[in-house]
């Protein structure tokens, strides 16, 4: 049952993060690209795999961003319950340094996590981004606690930013889970095309490697944004 609730604990911290990448905006007279993660800038979107849809939220004001992502699995719990994940976020970010305080989980768990990333401007069009974060997990069984831990992620962002605001990235990282004593190693590739000013599609893959607690997963997402 613990392999049960430390799959279910790992997947509320990856569930939430379907992207509010974007492309190409015009803040304080400043191009940016909206796929860089430092960037402050409001959106609405969606994103859609085999089986389950998300919306996706985010308000930047100023150096303050707001961020909310709400998912819903096609099919309800075998207990006939809906099944859900969300992830709340507030990230502060000042010259590429960005600290952020996310709350995430689904039906059976939360997690807490506090976290930094840091950008480095290697090229005009090339951008990485190393993070760190830390944080707890817990997951329960019939209103029962019976999974928690201190986690630990480590992980590299780098980016391609096209002239006309177009996208790709790759995000490799690790997460450590202290009470199972595992590194599990993840890997999120992803783009974006600038449809139009105020519009981008994009694509995301999700794998998860293969560890003593977890099958190796690998998920395809499409989205969709809309910029204000």
């Amino acid at each position: 049952m613990k392999k049960i609730l430390f799959t279910v604990a790992l997947c509320a911290m990856t569930a939430g993060a379907f992207a509010s990448n974007s492309t190409l905006a015009e803040t304080a007279g400043e191009d940016i690209n909206y796929g860089d993660p430092t960037a402050s800038f409001s959106t609405f979107g969606v994103s859609r795999s085999g089986d389950a849809t998300q919306l996706n939220g985010m308000l930047g004001i100023g150096n303050n961003i707001f961020q909310l992502d709400l998912g819903i699995a096609d099919k309800k719990t075998s207990e006939g319950k809906l099944d859900y994940n969300y992830r709340g976020r507030y990230f502060h970010v000042t010259d590429g340094l960005g600290f952020s305080v996310d709350v995430l989980g689904d039906r059976n768990s939360t997690t807490a996590l506090a976290g930094m990333i840091y950008k480095f401007q290697v090229t005009e069009n090339v951008m990485l981004f190393p993070m760190l974060s830390v944080g707890r997990t817990a997951a329960d069984e019939a209103g029962k606690q019976t999974f928690k831990s201190t986690v630990y992620q480590a992980g590299l962002y780098g980016m391609y930013a096209f002239d006309a605001g177009h996208w790709l990235y790759a995000n490799p990282k690790s997460t450590y889970v202290q009470q199972a004593k595992e590194w599990v190693p993840q890997v999120e590739i992803g783009g974006g095309y600038m449809v139009s000013d105020v519009v981008s599609v994009g694509f995301k893959v999700e794998h998860t490697a293969e560890t003593e607690y977890l099958k190796k997963d690998t998920t395809g997402w499409l989205q969709a944004n809309y910029y204000f």
